[in-house]
């Protein structure tokens, strides 16, 4: 093994297929911004986990398509137009369907009500205290008694209502917001 590390082509496989590699950086590179262009922003952007395990895809694909000598030009652009296709038609459907929408999207959870943490709220999606507060202080709060409420969103990423005295029934962004049984918010 070790006159493999020292063997020259593991470091450098020839100029041939560093000019093959450049030039088709470059083809993907163009083509998966014509598909934005094409199909929106959306192809690229993780606004939920489904843009992103495609987004995560995409890039693997490309990748592939860069540096492996087995895998065509051809058959990569054929795949990622296959993905963006497939994310178009879905989120298209997604739009008209609501049980479309809950197969492919999940609900927005909320994970801190008025300063109190909702245990099993944060148990089913893994964030602890600790990640909570960070992002309140992220957000210049000192107390977790600043934020009305801490919310997980589809795409991963906090939101922080600051305190209020707002009903959680009577806030409109809230409607969407997943509520765990036995929270302690009813009323409040």
């Amino acid at each position: 093994k070790d006159k493999d590390m020292l063997n020259s082509d593991t470091w450098f496989s020839g100029w041939d297929k560093l000019g093959t590699i450049a030039v088709t950086a470059l083809t993907f590179y163009i083509y998966v911004v014509a598909l934005v262009r094409i199909f929106g922003k959306r192809t690229t952007n993780q606004l939920n986990n489904f843009d992103w395990i495609i987004t995560f895809a995409i890039g693997s694909i490309v990748a592939s398509g860069i540096l492996l000598e087995e895998v065509t030009v051809l058959d990569s652009a054929l795949a990622i137009l296959i993905l963006a296709i497939l994310q178009w038609l879905t989120t298209w459907t997604v739009l008209r369907s609501r049980f479309a929408s809950k197969m492919v999207k999940s609900d927005p959870t909320l994970l801190l009500h008025k300063g109190r943490f909702i245990e099993s709220a944060m148990n089913h999606t893994r964030v602890s205290e600790e990640e909570i507060r960070a992002v309140l202080r992220s957000k210049g709060m000192f107390s977790v008694d600043e934020a009305n409420w801490v919310i997980l969103e589809t795409n991963g990423t906090f939101s922080v209502m600051p305190h209020d005295k707002v009903t959680l029934n009577k806030a409109e962004t809230m409607v969407d917001v997943k509520r765990p049984s036995g929270a302690p918010y009813s009323s409040a």
